[in-house]
């Protein structure tokens, strides 16, 4: 069976950790589950103390990464492994930890995925 690459908006706008931490979306059944995905993100983070933020999808951590106080706004990417990602519902989360002040915002997530494709041909 043949395989193209297709993809899932998770979001679009920007999503504020202290009003919504988890999204619900949904992938097609031509998912290729044996295929690894890859994540795509803005993240906008404004943190006083030393922060770690980590990315779930179905309950699996896909992400984490450690930002020193400060702000940023950039793009990121991540690959995911085969099987994280299935046909019908899926939930992607977000948490962080840090002693003091922070704001974490993402926006722009994209999952990309390998679809299986039928070539209109039968197996002879």
């Amino acid at each position: 069976m043949a395989r193209v690459a297709d993809y899932s908006i998770i979001a679009d706008d920007w999503v504020v950790e202290a009003q919504q931490d988890t999204i619900y979306f949904d992938v097609p059944s031509t998912i290729d589950d044996v295929s690894p995905g890859v994540l795509g993100f803005m993240l906008h983070t404004h943190n006083l103390d030393d922060m770690t933020l980590s990315l779930r999808l179905n309950g699996v951590k896909v992400w984490e990464y450690f930002f020193p106080d400060g702000d940023r706004l950039q793009f990121y990417q991540e690959v995911i492994d085969p099987g994280v990602v299935v046909s019908g519902p899926n939930v992607f989360s977000f948490e962080s930890s840090s002693g003091d002040y922070r704001l974490i915002r993402l926006s722009d997530i994209v999952l990309w995925w390998q679809a299986n494709i039928s070539n209109g041909r039968k197996n002879e």
